[in-house]
């Protein structure tokens, strides 16, 4: 299998050096370039068109659903393959929905690397077989059984994680750097979207649809 490049996009310089490794023994004639931030993911892709970009959604200063977006629209038929810690079952369909073509949790081991970089550079999608289910079942039938936590945002997503662990919105203001009435504003779609009242509510609903706190 030929290739020219490949774009590896996250913060940690480790993680980036694993996959840099197995993609080298998968590619060895590839030529490899490196993001740690989403800015410097789009000066890359203006330069070049890459054949596989390996994204982490969950870098720092970094909003992926916008990201995604700006790279299908700087290359219309970008190969995109998320690479995160974050819940398969919340994030997986909603990029795939974008136009990314596979989902890998980061414990994924080296052989299983290598087949989801195989499949997404043949233009095939590569998720695993749960979600795969999960899509199919979607596109077959009209009911209304869906994982409510799918319909929120990135922001929304990580201000749910920490209302569920106890922050204030002062702190969760401090942490997202925003203004607190933003703060606010994400907290109150949160509640109408899910249709709860209070922390309570969104913590009984977490457990109810299984929603693994460490992992969003």
């Amino acid at each position: 299998m030929d290739t020219d490049r490949i774009l590896i996009a996250d913060d940690h310089t480790i993680v980036r050096s694993g996959v840099k490794l197995i993609i080298r023994e998968l590619l060895p004639l590839t030529v490899i370039d490196e993001a740690s931030n989403g800015d410097e993911v789009i000066s890359w892709v203006k330069k070049y068109d890459y054949e596989l970009i390996v994204l982490d959604i969950n870098m720092p200063y970094t909003d992926s659903i916008p990201l995604v977006t700006n790279l299908f629209a700087y290359r219309e038929h970008s190969r995109i393959l998320i690479y995160s810690m974050n819940s398969e079952d919340l994030y997986a369909k909603r990029f795939i929905k974008l136009g990314v073509l596979g989902y890998l949790n980061k414990e994924s081991n080296a052989e299983e690397i290598k087949r989801a970089i195989t499949c997404v550079l043949r233009g095939d999608i590569y998720i695993s077989k749960k979600i795969r289910n999960d899509l199919s079942q979607e596109m077959l039938s009209k009911k209304g059984g869906e994982n409510p936590f799918e319909k929120l945002s990135d922001r929304e997503i990580q201000t749910v994680k920490y209302l569920l662990h106890g922050y204030s919105l002062l702190e969760i203001k401090k942490i997202l750097n925003v203004h607190s009435s933003t703060v606010g504003t994400y907290k109150t779609r949160i509640f109408e979207k899910l249709k709860i009242r209070n922390v309570r509510d969104l913590d009984e609903l977490a457990k109810m649809y299984q929603v693994e706190i460490s992992k969003l």
